[in-house]
C-alpha cells in the first residue's frame, strides 16, 4: 500500500511539471504570429548564408516557416539529374517555394566531349533534357532573376532548358573560351530585361591560328556575314540596354566582342559599370599580333556614360611585357582610357602575388580622366613570408627608384588640383600564408595499437597541445604582420591619411585550406 502511495505522489509530481513546458510552447507560437513579417525578413536575412540554420528556423513555428523558407530556397545549384529529380519533388509538394527562387546556378561538363578534337560530330545527351529538367524549367522559368551558366559545351542540347530564363536580369556564363556566338545569341534572346551581363573565360589557353583568321576577318569587313546571321534570332526586337558588363579573359574572342558592339543586338549607351580582365602574359605571348581594336572601340561607345571601371591586370612594372598594359599606358595623353571623362569609381586589382610594386597603379591613373573620380580601389596579394623584403623595396628605399615607391602614389592621390572630388581610397592587401595544421595520425606518434594504453594517449594529449600552440603562435604572426602592414601604408601615404581619404585592409587567406570558389569570380554574386 506505502508502496502504491509512493508510485502516485511521483506520478502526480512529474505530471504538474510538465504543464509550464507545454504552455511555454504555446506561448512561444503564439508570439511568433505577433512579430511583424518584416521583422522576420530581417531576421532571417542575417541567417541567409546558413542554411542549417534556416532549416532550424523554419522548424521554430509556423509563422517563421514562410519568411524562412524565402531565404532558404532564393538560391538553387543543379548539377545532375538527381538535383533535378529533388527540386521537381520539392515544387510538387509546395509549390509555393518556387517563387522564392531568385537565383539559380546551372553546372554541366562533359569530359569525354572535351577530349575529342571534331566536336561537332559529337551527339550526346544532356540531363537538361530529362523530364524533371524540363518540368522545373517551366516552373522556375517566371522567377528566376539571377543566372549562372557553367555549362561545357554551351550546346543545343543544354540550351533550351536555359531558355525558358525569360526573367533573367543578371546573366553569369562561365567558360566562353570556346562558347559559339550564334549559341549565346539563342541563350540570351527572350531575356529581354537583361540588364547584367557577365561574361568569363580563361579555362582555355587561345589559339594563335584562331585569332589570326579571326583578326583579318574583322579587318577585311567589319559586317561580316557571320554578324548578319547573329541578327536573324532577335530580329525586330530592340537591343539589350546594359547597365553592367563583365568580361574576364574573353578578349581573344573577337568574334564575341563584335556581337557585344553591335548596336542591333547591344544598346551600351547606358553602360554604369565595366569590369575588363585581359588575358595574362603567357597567354599574349601566344598570339603574334594582339589587336586592340575591338575593346578601343568599348571604351569609346561607352566613354560618356561609364561610371565605374575595373581592371584586372597581371602586375606592374616586373610584368613589362604585358601587352596590354603596354598599350593603355605608354601614352597617357591619348591612351583610349581618355574618354572615359565621367568616371567616378576606378579600381585596379593586380592578379601577380608578392607584389607591392605601386608603378602599376601610378601608370593606370595617369591614363585616365580624374576631374570626378571620387572612389579608387587598389588590391594585390602578398606571402606573408616575402612581406619583409617587399617591404624594403617599395616602403623604404624612395631614392634608389622614387617611381616605385609608395611615396610616389601618396604625391599623386595627394594632390587636391590633380584629384579635386576625391573622397575614398582603399588598399586592399590579401595577405598568403599556410598554417599548415594537421591533426595527428598513427605516422606522426609512435603507438603501441593498444586503445587503452596510458604511454600513447598521453603522447596524442601532447601532440594535440603542440598543435595547438602552432596554431596560436600562427595566428598572432598572422596578426602581428597584418597590424604592420596597415601602420605601413598609413605611415608612407601622409598626406591621404591626412585628407581622410585613406583606407587600408587586410584579408587573411591560408593557403592550407580548401577552397573551391575563391579563384573563381564566377561565384561572387553581388547581394
Amino acid at each position: 500500500m506505502e508502496s502504491h502511495q509512493k508510485q502516485r505522489r511521483k506520478k502526480a509530481k512529474t505530471s504538474t511539471n510538465t504543464v509550464p513546458i507545454r504552455r511555454s510552447s504555446r506561448v512561444a507560437a503564439r508570439q511568433g504570429w505577433r512579430i511583424p513579417p518584416e521583422i522576420l525578413l530581417l531576421i532571417m536575412n542575417e541567417l541567409r548564408n546558413s542554411k542549417a540554420s534556416l532549416q532550424k528556423a523554419a522548424l521554430v513555428c509556423r509563422a517563421w516557416r514562410g519568411p524562412a523558407q524565402v531565404y532558404l530556397f532564393s538560391q538553387m545549384r543543379i548539377r545532375h539529374s538527381l538535383d533535378c529529380t529533388r527540386i521537381s519533388k520539392i515544387i510538387q509538394n509546395s509549390p509555393h517555394i518556387a517563387s522564392h527562387v531568385n537565383r539559380l546556378v546551372v553546372e554541366e561538363f562533359d569530359e569525354a566531349y572535351a577530349s575529342i578534337t571534331d566536336r561537332p560530330l559529337i551527339s550526346r545527351a544532356s540531363y537538361l533534357r530529362s523530364r524533371d529538367a524540363t518540368e522545373i524549367a517551366s516552373i522556375l522559368g517566371s522567377s528566376v532573376r539571377e543566372l549562372g551558366v557553367s555549362v561545357y559545351p554551351l550546346d543545343k542540347n543544354n540550351v533550351e532548358f536555359l531558355k525558358h530564363m525569360r526573367q533573367v536580369q543578371t546573366l553569369k556564363v562561365e567558360r566562353c573560351d570556346e562558347t559559339r556566338v550564334d549559341i549565346l545569341a539563342k541563350l540570351i534572346q527572350g531575356m529581354r530585361g537583361l540588364t547584367s551581363l557577365h561574361l568569363f573565360g580563361g579555362e582555355v589557353e587561345p589559339d594563335a591560328e584562331e585569332y589570326e583568321a579571326d583578326r583579318l576577318e574583322s579587318l577585311a569587313d567589319t559586317t561580316t556575314t557571320s554578324s548578319a546571321v547573329l541578327a536573324e534570332p532577335i530580329v525586330d526586337m530592340p537591343p539589350f540596354r546594359l547597365t553592367r558588363l563583365t568580361l574576364e579573359s574573353i578578349e581573344h574572342r573577337l568574334g564575341l566582342l563584335k556581337f557585344l558592339l553591335d548596336p542591333r543586338h547591344f544598346d551600351l549607351g547606358a553602360l554604369e559599370d565595366l569590369d575588363l580582365t585581359w588575358m595574362e602574359v603567357e597567354d599574349q605571348f601566344a598570339i603574334t599580333t594582339l589587336d586592340y581594336t575591338f575593346l578601343d572601340r568599348l571604351f569609346g561607345r561607352v566613354g560618356n556614360s561609364l561610371k565605374g571601371l575595373t581592371l584586372g591586370v597581371s602586375g606592374g612594372r616586373h610584368s613589362s611585357h604585358d601587352r596590354y598594359l603596354e598599350h593603355y599606358t605608354m601614352s597617357p595623353m591619348t591612351s583610349p582610357l581618355q574618354c572615359l571623362v565621367n568616371l567616378e569609381s576606378f579600381s585596379i586589382i593586380s592578379q601577380e602575388i608578392d607584389r607591392l610594386d605601386p608603378s602599376l597603379y601610378l601608370a593606370l591613373l595617369a591614363s585616365v580622366p580624374s576631374s570626378f573620380l571620387t572612389r579608387m580601389r587598389f588590391k594585390t596579394d602578398t606571402n606573408i613570408e616575402d612581406f619583409p623584403e617587399l617591404t624594403q623595396v617599395f616602403f623604404a628605399q624612395p631614392e634608389e627608384d622614387p617611381t616605385r615607391h609608395w611615396k610616389a602614389v601618396d604625391s599623386l592621390l595627394g594632390d587636391a588640383d590633380r584629384f579635386p572630388v576625391l573622397q575614398s581610397l582603399t588598399i586592399t592587401v590579401v595577405l598568403l600564408f599556410e598554417s599548415d595544421l594537421r591533426k595527428p595520425t598513427l605516422n606522426d606518434i609512435e603507438v603501441c595499437g593498444n586503445p587503452s594504453c596510458y604511454s600513447c594517449a598521453a603522447a596524442r594529449h601532447n601532440d594535440d597541445i603542440a598543435k595547438e600552440l602552432a596554431e596560436k603562435n600562427a595566428e598572432d604572426s598572422v596578426n602581428r604582420k597584418s597590424t604592420q602592414m596597415v601602420r605601413l601604408f598609413e605611415e608612407t601615404l601622409t598626406r591621404l591619411k591626412e585628407r581622410g581619404v585613406l583606407n587600408v585592409e587586410v584579408e587573411k587567406l591560408d593557403l592550407s585550406l580548401d577552397d573551391d570558389e575563391y579563384d573563381s569570380a564566377f561565384w561572387k554574386w553581388d547581394d
